[in-house]
């Protein structure tokens, strides 16, 4: 009865194990990625280009897609981000769209 019950329990495990592997159990955003869409800089504020977030996309690969290169420092882009969307890097979610800071012809720092 031990061996039966461990058998049946190892090929629970090797079902679950293949299932997720293959099929997976997250959820797949059904959102198809749309173009940047540029707006105009208001006065006083720095220019900004809204992205419609994927799977994979990071604020800081974003800003060097809209930007060709990182222009200026980690913390300057987080800060940046944070004051155009009113929430954190780490906080970003998946098929919302987020003001990402453009930075015009600045050197690297």
């Amino acid at each position: 009865m031990k061996k039966l019950l461990m058998g049946i329990l190892f090929l629970l495990i090797l079902h679950t194990t293949y299932y997720d592997l293959t099929t997976g159990t997250l959820p797949q955003p059904n959102v198809e990625p749309e173009a940047a869409e540029v707006i105009a800089p208001q006065q006083g504020s720095a220019p900004y280009v809204v992205y419609q977030i994927k799977a994979g996309d990071t604020v800081l690969s974003l800003v060097e897609e809209a930007n060709g290169s990182v222009p200026v420092s980690i913390e300057d882009i987080v800060h940046d981000f944070e004051t155009l969307n009113q929430i954190p890097p780490t906080k970003i979610q998946i098929g919302k769209k987020y003001k990402i800071p453009t930075y015009p012809n600045t050197s690297a720092q």
